[in-house]
């Protein structure tokens, strides 16, 4: 073979196997792009308030993790709920933090302080004075009751106490944030606090419940930016939320 043929040969292979890269390429690119699209989550954006109500809101915790509050503002999200204390033992150390970025939002916020019947109601409510200050939003500061923390007439007392030493110190509204079993327990005991009560619907409209959550994981938003998340709507007119301020 002389070296005209060599030359030949070499130019149609080196041709071939830069054809045969690009078309891997391709293939991978397109291969890749089709994997994406049947993987990802199909979900439905979700932004609409259920029937009835005007605005709805989230609840969130440390175990939330990292939030995107301008993705929660830009799928029907009016509220965030954080969060903050629990009994005298646990802080949020990321409240103030999300605090700011969900005002950064335009997103109403309260604050949430986690009742314990096992320590005082003025060690309780020092314990989130000291740790929210004044970062309380301008939502009612909720009080979130478990089931298994009013279970005697005296735990019910302790509760009433902290409800009034929180406002007190304050001067702004409480509610309660519980299950309508122990609503039922504490109504003997506390007449005046309205509840944010924890359903999975919205029926109970009554004018005391005045948050229902409706949903403990509803889906926010569609695609990659989805999250699931406690869902709440507040039981009242748009106008009557936005005098919160």
């Amino acid at each position: 073979m002389d070296n005209s043929t060599k030359k030949v040969a070499s130019y149609k292979t080196k041709k071939s196997l830069t054809f045969t890269t690009w078309l891997l390429i391709t293939v991978g690119i397109v291969g890749s792009f089709v994997i994406w699209v049947f993987a990802k989550p199909v979900i439905v954006n979700t932004d609409v308030t259920p029937t009835g109500f005007a605005v709805q809101g989230v609840a969130i915790n440390q175990t939330s993790g990292y939030v995107d509050f301008k993705n929660l503002a830009n799928n029907g999200i009016d509220f965030a709920y954080l969060r903050a204390t629990s009994g005298n033992s646990f802080a949020d150390d990321g409240y103030k933090s999300s605090y700011t970025r969900a005002k950064s939002a335009n997103l109403k916020v309260g604050a949430i302080q986690v009742y314990s019947s096992n320590t005082t109601a003025a060690v309780q409510a020092q314990y989130f004075i000291d740790n929210v200050g004044n970062q309380i939003g301008e939502l009612p500061i909720a009080i979130q009751v478990p089931d298994d923390q009013i279970s005697t007439a005296t735990d019910a007392q302790r509760l009433a106490s902290l409800i009034q030493t929180l406002y007190s110190h304050y001067n702004h509204d409480i509610v309660i944030y519980t299950r309508p079993a122990v609503q039922k327990q504490l109504a003997d005991t506390i007449k005046d606090t309205k509840y944010w009560l924890i359903e999975d619907n919205t029926d109970n409209k009554a004018a005391e419940n005045q948050f229902i959550q409706y949903d403990e994981d509803r889906t926010i938003g569609s695609g990659l930016k989805a999250v699931k998340m406690p869902t709440s709507v507040f039981n009242g007119t748009k106008k009557q939320f936005e005098a919160y301020k």
